[in-house]
């Protein structure tokens, strides 16, 4: 067999020894645009008009390439007994060696694509997102697979998808503190000098402790609220951003050096106040005085009473 023909003899075997009580079961999910087993000719159809087709984009799916991919993994779920939601990698790399022209994450993620729904997250799933990224941290596609089938749901998460509910929202070490300005300037610094890379950012600057999307969301509040007060018609956006960015650094870099000139004088002045009331250590020498007196404020104190 060529590297980029089909083995039409395996995907036609998919379709042999039947389980009829499975296959109504199978449908029934409605998972697939099929209602019915594809008959001999119209397998042989659908495998002729995919080995015609012309594949000059690479990475992308074509009509006759998600039929395939619908058959195929009808009949992969059909011979294995299995429900789709249930398949695992190595039930999608079969897929895609049948497909041939996609790996078996873009076999899953394309087959998957229709299935998702745009639905929040429940309780439950972030639960078990929590204790499956304990289990296989990092690793995406495996998590998503066995969220499936532990949460159940009428939809399917992707990995990545899961990655940025973790990332976002279910990290324990993400910081959800109101942002400081020592934070602003550092975040518009940084976007000046090297450009909008949230991931980098969160990870050199702020150690993911604030997550790529906050970063983003607040460099581009930051930006709108000030562009709003501003008349700057006549630039280009990018023109705008760039007078913006600087604007707000320069802001930034005023209110931080004026935050810690405060707190500078504080400290100063709680200092200079508690040296004007230091008492001293005298020598045995001194015993023998009659009385000390301080100068507290205008007016002169003993130690022992008031003059």
């Amino acid at each position: 067999m060529k590297k980029n023909s089909l083995d039409r003899q395996a995907i036609q075997n998919l379709f042999t020894n039947i389980d009829n009580q499975f296959k109504i079961q199978l449908l029934s999910t409605n998972c697939f645009p099929l209602q019915y087993i594809p008959t001999s000719d119209e397998l042989s159809s659908i495998l002729n008009t995919f080995e015609k087709s012309n594949f000059n984009k690479k990475g992308a799916w074509t009509p006759c390439q998600e039929k395939l991919l619908n058959v195929v993994v009808f009949g992969v779920c059909l011979q294995n007994r299995i429900l789709p939601h249930d398949l695992m990698i190595q039930d999608w790399e079969r897929i895609s060696r049948l497909i041939i022209h996609h790996n078996w994450k873009a076999c899953r993620n394309r087959w998957l694509q229709e299935k998702q729904a745009k639905a929040s997250w429940t309780l439950e799933e972030d639960q078990a997102l929590i204790q499956l990224y304990n289990q296989h941290p990092n690793k995406w596609c495996d998590i998503a697979i066995e969220l499936m089938k532990k949460c159940q749901t009428p939809y399917a998460r992707q990995g990545k998808q899961c990655r940025d509910r973790w990332v976002n929202k279910l990290d324990p070490n993400i910081k959800k503190d109101p942002w400081t300005k020592e934070e602003e300037l550092m975040l518009f610094q940084e976007v000046k000098k090297k450009g909008k890379r949230w991931a980098e950012i969160s990870l050199q600057i702020f150690q993911l402790r604030r997550t790529e999307n906050t970063i983003k969301n607040r460099y581009y509040n930051l930006i709108k609220q000030e562009q709003n007060k501003l008349k700057l018609s006549k630039m280009s956006n990018d023109e705008k951003e760039y007078f913006v960015m600087n604007k707000i650094i320069k802001e930034l870099q005023e209110k931080v050096y004026q935050n810690q000139h405060n707190c500078l004088d504080d400290t100063n002045w709680k200092q200079i106040m508690s040296s004007n009331f230091k008492i001293s250590e005298f020598s045995q020498q001194l015993c023998n005085i009659e009385c000390l007196i301080m100068i507290k404020g205008r007016k002169l104190v003993k130690l022992n009473g008031t003059l």
